[in-house]
């Protein structure tokens, strides 16, 4: 089976990592998959870990040039003049600016196509992409929740879940060790300000009675929500480290002793089944679509977003470091048994089967 993954910037940008544990795993198993990557967006210089070189590809034009783009890529798969149809069996579409491409590419080479709806948010533009009956589609869902608004959108037909899944390492992290200062890093999106904003505020009162604890934090929530100026006012430039391009730099934020992820957006991010798979501690917002947060009994939920419950869950973590490792490690054994990289690799292999002939999709209980 040969397979195509289509990938727009900003999914480029945040889950690089995905794309390449799809790679491997598919790789492991025999199907040979190809990255195709939107040139001009300066992601050459991103350091993807790829098996072969991506097929560049033309994301910015009127959708009425699109055919004409989606026919160039399709002939760069085979360096051929002549349009390779029938020799690409499936096009795996990451990211949401991508999809048009997607669905146009995969009718050119007459594959099946596979749309990754990673955020519920998606699913507008699921309804939009107006697919025929002659289109063998399947949109991916890490998450059961998302299938509700699928279904309402005359798509429930289309569904299949893979729960995204996470490395786990031999040995799980050593948090809060004696030895070392403690770290915490918030890590957000950022569009949701003022959840972003209280969850600062928490953190630098819970921290007040801990010198010894650092604060990191990924650039976008700094930016998005004004947090400098905050650290400025709160006096915590010194215990303050913002983290630029946090995709490239995942091995440190995963060196901290705990994650703050005030997100409730209904969005999939491997950063947070990664500290959840090492035994990080983390304490998050209540997002109750995504499920690692409502089934793992090792995340605290902060149910409702103010500075004083951030910092209250924060300041009982920080002192009771003990229990708090314990939290951590089952968050570790839930990922070891739920979303492991190799059970996330199946469901996917189970949509190709389906799509082109082999079998039917049959979803995880």
């Amino acid at each position: 089976m040969r397979v195509l993954i289509l990938v727009d910037a900003r999914f480029a940008l945040h889950e690089r990592a995905l794309v390449e544990r799809v790679l491997v795993g598919l790789a492991d198993e025999g199907t040979i998959a190809q990255v195709v990557l939107p040139k001009d967006r300066r992601l050459e210089e991103k350091g993807f870990d790829l098996l072969c070189e991506p097929i560049w590809y033309a994301d910015r034009g009127l959708a009425l040039t699109r055919h004409i783009r989606a026919s160039q890529v399709a002939r760069q798969v085979t360096k051929d003049s002549d349009l390779p149809v029938g020799e690409i069996d499936i096009v795996h579409v990451f990211g949401g600016s991508a999809w048009s491409m997607g669905r146009e590419l995969a009718r050119v080479l007459d594959a099946g196509m596979v749309f990754e709806l990673w955020r519920a948010g998606l699913i507008d533009s699921a309804k939009s992409l107006h697919l025929d009956a002659s289109d063998r589609a399947l949109f991916l869902i890490p998450e059961r929740p998302f299938e509700t608004g699928l279904s309402r959108a005359g798509l429930g037909q289309r569904v299949h879940l893979a729960q995204w899944g996470a490395q786990v390492p031999a040995e799980s992290a050593s948090i809060f060790r004696p030895d070392k200062n403690s770290s915490i890093v918030l890590m957000s999106s950022g569009r949701q300000k003022e959840q972003c904003v209280v969850a600062f505020e928490g953190i630098a009162d819970a921290i007040e009675s801990h010198p010894q604890v650092m604060v990191f934090a990924n650039l976008e929530v700094v930016q998005r929500a004004d947090l400098w100026e905050r650290v400025q006012n709160r006096k915590l430039e010194d215990r303050f480290t913002i983290i630029d391009r946090s995709e490239d730099r995942r091995d440190l934020l995963l060196r901290c002793d705990m994650m703050i992820y005030p997100d409730t957006l209904h969005e999939e991010r491997t950063l947070l089944l990664d500290a959840m798979g090492i035994g990080m501690a983390i304490i998050a917002g209540n997002d109750e679509c995504i499920t690692p947060i409502q089934e793992s009994s090792g995340i605290s939920i902060v149910d409702r977003p103010s500075r004083s419950s951030w910092a209250s869950k924060i300041a009982q973590a920080l002192g009771d470091t003990q229990a708090t490792r314990q939290a951590g490690l089952a968050s570790r054994e839930y990922v070891t048994k739920h979303r492991r990289v190799g059970m996330y690799i199946t469901s996917i292999l189970d949509a190709y089967r389906a799509l082109v002939g082999e079998d039917e999709p049959v979803d995880e209980p």
